[in-house]
């Protein structure tokens, strides 16, 4: 139904014209300079002078992960999304069901020790552009498939902190607050207009659009507020490491660029920016 609408309205599909731009204008054509290309722009979007963090001072506690925990964050996972780098699909783990529950104590391992397996840390890069013909690689948007027991055990954290963070969230937040969404927020702007034109009065609104507003993010900002919560160790470390440790490659065609490391920057849609 879909394609048949954007075929009557004209409407086509962004498309790459297969080259891009270098730094300095000139137009690449050959596939390995257009993926260092991609690596390079990664490297620069995502680099950082960000610090380094002894968490080891703090208590790490924590309880362990539970099989209901498990199940709930499975539960709320969406099918058919793209896979990460290890291969691992949700709809593999429900359908080997208790089997799939019981690697809960991979999970438990990762969350005792901290320790996060290379693959579960890796994001690879799809760029989309945003109109026909793009040749640079700022009119490009990425979308990065990332793993999905990643996803299962961010979760799990996801949840256990907002349970401790609910007295910290303000009653005007309407963004990744449940039963609160942008609606909600326009209703009440509704309201303040038409309360406004009838007495009367001017109404001044301000839209701010930030370039690149996830990318730029600052990681040594997010710790920061973090440290401020009453967090369980664990917890924090798990969402320290994640950022810390995280790479990223483009992918162009069938082939991957060089990893780069990820230094600033949140993913959106990802269960950890919701925080």
């Amino acid at each position: 139904m879909y394609k048949n609408i954007e075929e009557i309205t004209g409407k086509k599909a962004c498309s790459s014209t297969g080259c891009l731009k270098a730094k300095n204008g000139d137009i690449i054509i050959d596939k390995e300079r257009i993926l260092e290309r991609w690596a390079e722009y990664i490297e620069e979007l995502f680099n950082d002078n960000r610090k380094e963090y002894d968490v080891m001072k703090r208590n790490f506690a924590g309880p362990p992960i539970l099989k209901d925990e498990v199940r709930a964050a499975i539960r709320k996972m969406k099918s058919g999304k793209a896979i990460g780098p290890d291969k691992i699909s949700v709809e593999l783990i429900e359908a080997l069901e208790d089997y799939g529950i019981e690697k809960k104590n991979l999970l438990n391992e990762i969350y005792d020790t901290g320790q996060i397996p290379t693959d579960l840390t890796k994001s690879i890069f799809i760029a989309l552009s945003k109109k026909p013909g793009a040749t640079e690689c700022e009119l490009h948007r990425t979308i990065s498939p990332m793993s999905h027991v990643t996803k299962i055990l961010l979760r799990i954290v996801m949840q256990r902190v907002r349970n401790k963070i609910k007295p910290q969230i303000a009653e005007e937040q309407c963004g990744f607050i449940e039963g609160k969404g942008t609606s909600n927020a326009i209703y009440n702007l509704r309201v303040l207009i038409e309360r406004a034109l009838e007495v009367q009065k001017d109404v001044y609104l301000c839209f701010i659009d930030y370039t690149k507003a996830f990318d730029r993010v600052r990681h040594d900002e997010i710790i920061m507020q973090l440290e401020q919560l009453n967090m369980d160790g664990k917890d924090f470390r798990i969402i320290k490491n994640i950022y810390w440790e995280q790479t990223a490659a483009m992918r162009v065609g069938n082939e991957t660029s060089s990893f780069q490391r990820i230094k600033r920057g949140v993913r959106q849609g990802d269960s950890y920016t919701r925080l």
